[in-house]
């Protein structure tokens, strides 16, 4: 009987323990579950911060050829062309 006692006792002990490290980790995969979603979330708002600087760059650069500053002359009457062609593209679909 007393070897019965000794294992119960130590399959008490090892249960509890199995119980505080499942407490433990449960806390502990809250702990970083939260900081994966925050980590996300600040990812995403990097995300779209890259892509609105990419389209302020894009328009920049878009104005600067409008703009027919001297380093970008040949860009303007190439991106003038390219719209003049798209245009008339545009006009005989609707016309057809």
């Amino acid at each position: 009987m007393g070897s019965q006692q000794k294992l119960i006792a130590e399959l008490e002990a090892n249960i509890e323990k199995l119980l505080e490290r499942y407490e433990f980790l449960s806390k502990e995969n809250e702990i970083l579950s939260n900081r994966n979603f925050l980590l996300q979330q600040e990812n995403k708002a990097q995300r779209d911060e890259i892509l609105f600087y990419k389209e302020q760059l894009q328009t920049l650069k878009i104005a600067k050829t409008l703009e027919g500053s001297e380093g970008y002359k040949k860009d303007t009457k190439e991106k003038i062309d390219f719209l003049i062609a798209e245009i008339e593209y545009c006009i005989k679909e609707l016309s057809t």
